[in-house]
Order: C-alpha cells, then sequence, then structure tokens
C-alpha cells in the first residue's frame, strides 16, 4: 500500500513539474521566447546541416526563419505531450480503464493549454493563439496515448516476470 502511495505522489510531482515548466516558458517575455527559440534552432542547425557553421550570416538567417517556426512548433507539441505522459501515469494510479486514462489526460492537458494561453495575454510580447492550442492538445493526444502504451506496456512485463518467476 505504502509503495503504491509513494507511486502517486511521485507521479502527482513529476505532473506538476511539467506543468510549472510550461507555466515558466510562457512566462517569458516576447524577445527572451525568440532568442531561446533561436537558440536552440541554431544549435538543431548545427547539429544537423552540413557545413551550417560556414554559411553567411544571410544564409544562417535564411534557415533560421524557415526553421524556427516548426521548432517552436515542435516545442509546444512535445510540452504538452510529456504533460499528457506524466498525467496518464498518475491517472493510472487513480482510475481504471486506458480509455478513460488517455480521454481524462487528453482533456486536461488541453484545457491547461487553454489556460496557458490566457496566461499569455498578460506577459510583454506574447499573445495567445488559438493554433497553438491546436497543437498542444495534438500533442497532449498523442502523449496519452504514449501514456497509455507505457503503463499497458509495464503491466505486461510484471506479468511476465511474476509469470517467469512462478515457472521457476
Amino acid at each position: 500500500m505504502t509503495d503504491n502511495r509513494t507511486k502517486r505522489w511521485v507521479s502527482l510531482i513529476a505532473v506538476i513539474a511539467v506543468a510549472v515548466m510550461i507555466f515558466l516558458f510562457s512566462a517569458q517575455e516576447g524577445d527572451d521566447s525568440a532568442m531561446l527559440s533561436e537558440g536552440v534552432t541554431e544549435w538543431l542547425l548545427t547539429m544537423l546541416v552540413p557545413g551550417y557553421a560556414d554559411f553567411t550570416v544571410a544564409q544562417k538567417l535564411a534557415y533560421l526563419e524557415r526553421v524556427g517556426f516548426a521548432v517552436r512548433k515542435i516545442a509546444h507539441f512535445s510540452e504538452f505531450a510529456l504533460l499528457a505522459v506524466t498525467l496518464s501515469v498518475h491517472l493510472h494510479y487513480r482510475m481504471r480503464g486506458c480509455r478513460r486514462i488517455a480521454l481524462t489526460a487528453w482533456v486536461i492537458a488541453t484545457l491547461y493549454a487553454g489556460t496557458d494561453e490566457l496566461h499569455q495575454m498578460f506577459v510583454g510580447g506574447r499573445g495567445p493563439a488559438v493554433r497553438d492550442v491546436a497543437i498542444d492538445s495534438a500533442g497532449a493526444l498523442t502523449g496519452a496515448f504514449v501514456g497509455v502504451g507505457m503503463i499497458l506496456l509495464w503491466h505486461r512485463v510484471k506479468r511476465d516476470k511474476k509469470g517467469l518467476s512462478q515457472n521457476a
């Protein structure tokens, strides 16, 4: 019993940590957020595009402009996928049924995405975007499925392990 209580608390702390991370990213002023995104994009381009370091400033700016938007949207998607994964794991200790867990994780993460966009109304240089809520929701849906998949896999491994030890 204590083991499950500990797992519930640890999974709740993981949910809260991801939600706080999302909140802090959204609390960044527009210029700071843009600088962070550009830095991540520049790092990715350096790692993935051969010869990027030797490009002219104009070539680098063109790449940054082209790829930067995608990197920002992938970040949105990923943040909310991670939130839904942690929610799914936490909800697994609270309720039964994979569909119910996935649906609940997706709804909670999507609602958080909506509040995240509203929060950005009060941050300098930022604003709400319905498109971002849609991207976040798609990430949350993916994360909910991944989370439930992890739970099912965990139970299968646990069951197989138990079966092996009984046969030995």
